[in-house]
């Protein structure tokens, strides 16, 4: 009985040894900065950002309006987010959108382009691209279908303008179980990649199938159990064979993968060292060779931008571009609140062109300089 007591102790030790002798999950570096100040006050904002609202809910329209995206496309700005009658998510939600012809000044009225059903059926936010000198949109459509723990029967819907009428012409399903977030980038191989979410929330890629843009691949972003996914937006970028994705996760920090391999395979997502909320976030490259993401901070009060050198993928400088809450929703509506959040971005003619949710119900607009987010002699901390 006794050597059998001292097999068992030894086995005891031995599996708590192994257990505590676990690596702990590692962190990708991100940052490379300054420390981040502890206090947003102290962060800087952009010199020359100018803010406006392209759109704001009214009593007699829908109420709730999420998940902006905005682009150029022959002098014309354009900017499309979800629209439902009440609620996040809800029935009857459709894809609507405005345009400006003066650089954002001005709008124009509201235009329907994924229109909403009778039934469980709807449209939702999605991605704006030009393709081949025609402008896309793909937008998520989910409500029927299979059974899911976030969107039953998730796809996406393609339209294109058809420029001599002047209207949305849908292009049917391009993809299946993916929600996309970000304009898809042009990969070395020539397929097209978007970052986004599955019908249970967990980070996904869609990749072309070259310039067929009706037929994409789904491909799946392993993850440990620490990011605890929910609702994981992921945004990418891509440079030659490499792609890097930054996923909404759990422990306020984005979470990271990378794929050697032009989206085919990922690494498993690690944490980084940005601090990040659960958020959407969004990042792009601009016209200077820096890497940059826009994102909400500590939480969806602070929405902030940030910067890579030249030639780097690090980040290393940080602005504010909006603080302090939002003026709180005008109407109810399930999973409304004070904030700004959820950006998408463009760069055209020297301004980065940023927008974002406001309170779930309006859509906002900061127009960034370009020059405001480089760097010199003396710029070099936050």
């Amino acid at each position: 009985m006794k050597s059998y007591l001292v097999v068992l102790i030894s086995l005891f030790i031995s599996l708590t040894v192994v257990v505590a002798g676990e690596p702990l999950q590692k962190t990708t570096t991100l940052w490379t900065g300054p420390p981040i100040a502890q206090g947003v006050k102290q962060i800087p904002f952009i010199p020359g950002v100018t803010h406006q609202t392209i759109h704001r809910a009214q009593k007699e329209g829908y109420k709730f309006l999420h998940g902006a995206a905005i682009i150029e496309h022959k002098g014309v700005l354009y900017a499309n987010w979800a629209n439902s009658p009440t609620n996040e998510n809800g029935p009857h939600e459709t894809l609507q959108g405005r345009r400006s012809r003066d650089g954002g000044k001005s709008w124009s009225e509201l235009e329907v382009i994924g229109p909403g059903f009778e039934g469980p059926d709807r449209h939702s936010h999605g991605v704006l691209f030009v393709h081949d000198g025609k402008l896309w949109t793909i937008c998520s459509r989910f409500g029927v279908g299979k059974k899911a723990r976030k969107f039953n029967g998730l796809q996406a819907e393609a339209f294109v303008l058809n420029e001599e009428t002047d209207c949305w012409e849908s292009q049917g399903i391009v993809m299946n179980n993916c929600w996309p977030y970000d304009e898809p980038v042009r990969m070395k191989n020539g397929n097209l990649i978007t970052g986004g979410q599955d019908k249970d929330g967990l980070p996904v890629v869609a990749i072309s199938h070259g310039k067929d843009l009706t037929k994409w691949d789904t491909v799946a972003i392993p993850y440990p159990p620490e990011l605890a996914p929910s609702f994981a937006e992921t945004t990418v970028w891509a440079e030659g064979n490499i792609v890097r994705a930054i996923i909404r996760g759990g422990g306020g920090v984005a979470w990271i993968s990378h794929s050697d391999d032009y989206g085919r395979t990922w690494s498993k997502a690690q944490k980084s060292n940005l601090p990040m909320p659960r958020a959407k976030a969004y990042l792009g490259k601009l016209s200077t060779g820096q890497q940059y993401l826009v994102s909400n901070l500590k939480n969806r009060d602070t929405l902030v931008i940030s910067v890579s050198k030249p030639g780097e993928t690090t980040l290393s400088r940080m602005w504010r571009i909006r603080d302090g809450k939002s003026k709180p929703p005008r109407f109810p509506g399930a999973a409304k609140g004070k904030q700004w959040s959820y950006p998408y971005a463009f760069e055209h003619d020297k301004k980065l062109y940023v927008v974002y949710s406001i309170g779930k119900e309006d859509c906002g607009l900061s127009i960034l300089p370009v020059e405001s987010l480089q760097f010199d002699a003396s710029t070099e901390s936050p």
